[in-house]
């Protein structure tokens, strides 16, 4: 009988250390419900505070006040009430009123955390987001960079850096026959006079930008092609463009020419370029769009990014080039951007043919 009495007794201590740990247990899974409920909810904040921060400056720098009241509405249609809108501020980073700054916040009520005690935390959520410029974004350049047909490009069509490859071909395009890589910028139909003078000054009167970008000043994500090689207008025009060389205070080797690694530097900033700008006034410093075809023949491409490049040479192919060869332009990949992505924003620049618009916190 006495042995019976200790084996029931054993029993219940049993049962209860089970009690006691499912109840451990539990209170763990609740803990663990009640803060992935939490980090949910804040990840909701960031989220729309990003996307009213982003909705708000496409609107700027020209008009502030428009810009305030797209970040409120997005907010709103996205579930915050405008009482959870803690700030939405217009702010100067490089130029007047080029970013938005955009700050959320709510209190989110615990379930299981009542038990102990916890009934509400405030939670919160900040974003600012700024429209610049492309360094270099004065000079946009009438050739282009063909997705999955540029040494630049790696095969998913992201940039390469340091990588040499040719923008304006002395033959056809390795794929496509019947067009050089030369485009008309503006589409005037200015013919050869129009593309020299396009590489001389790399301006544009049309406002591209890239697909997926949204910006109310964007006038086509579309550019026309231009038939022919430009024998004469691509290389009378890299020669006028070259002459503002050496750019003051970019040829530390008194070579008259802006070098490479005299236009660009290592990045050792940690922000993930390879490279860095140190000579932004140099002719050699471009903007390339990349591009998607639209069909074959070419008549048209779709620009799918902005390429920044080291105008590193051209040449004669074909034969003799004052006569029935062709000119090849050739240039050095230093970064690029697709859509939202920016590597190498610059300020905003008003007379600029390129504007990117991000997050920068």
């Amino acid at each position: 009988m006495r042995g019976a009495a200790t084996k029931h007794a054993e029993q219940g201590q049993t049962l209860l250390l089970f009690v006691l740990a499912v109840g451990v247990l539990m209170g763990f899974v609740a803990m663990a419900i009640d803060v992935g409920l939490f980090y949910e909810d804040r990840r909701h904040l960031q989220n729309t505070a990003d996307a009213a921060a982003l909705a708000g400056v496409a609107e700027l720098p020209k008009d502030p006040a428009l810009a305030k009241q797209r970040a409120a509405e997005w907010a709103v249609n996205n579930g915050i009430s405008s009482s959870e809108i803690n700030s939405i501020e217009i702010r100067t980073t490089d130029f007047p009123n080029d970013t938005v700054f955009v700050e959320v916040a709510g209190e989110f009520d615990w379930i299981f955390g009542r038990v102990l005690g916890q009934t509400t935390s405030a939670v919160s959520a900040k974003a600012s987001a700024q429209v610049g410029s492309l360094v270099g974004g004065n000079d946009l350049m009438p050739w282009a960079m063909v997705v999955g047909d540029s040494n630049c490009l790696d095969a998913s069509g992201l940039q390469i850096p340091g990588a040499d490859c040719s923008v304006k071909v002395g033959s056809s395009t390795g794929s496509v026959t019947g067009w050089y890589g030369a485009l008309d910028l503006d589409a005037n139909g200015g013919g050869s006079s129009e593309y020299e003078s396009n590489i001389v000054d790399g301006t544009a009167e049309t406002t591209y930008c890239s697909r997926g970008q949204t910006e109310p000043e964007c006038d086509t994500i579309e550019v026309n092609t231009l038939t022919g090689n430009k024998v004469g207008g691509t290389g009378h025009g890299i020669d006028t463009r070259l002459l503002a060389e050496a750019t003051p205070g970019c040829d530390s080797n008194a070579n008259d020419v802006d070098d490479f690694n005299e236009v660009f530097v290592p990045n050792t900033s940690g922000s993930g370029a390879t490279f860095s700008v140190a000579c932004a006034d140099s002719p050699r410093l471009i903007i390339v769009p990349i591009v998607t075809l639209n069909g074959v023949p070419v008549h048209s491409v779709t620009i799918e990014g902005w390429a920044l490049a080291y105008l590193k040479s051209y040449s004669c192919v074909g034969g003799n080039c004052n006569g029935k060869g062709h000119w090849e332009v050739q240039v050095t990949m230093v970064d690029a951007v697709f859509s939202q992505a920016a590597g190498f924003l610059g300020a905003f620049n008003p007379l600029g043919a390129v504007t990117v618009r991000r997050l920068i916190e």
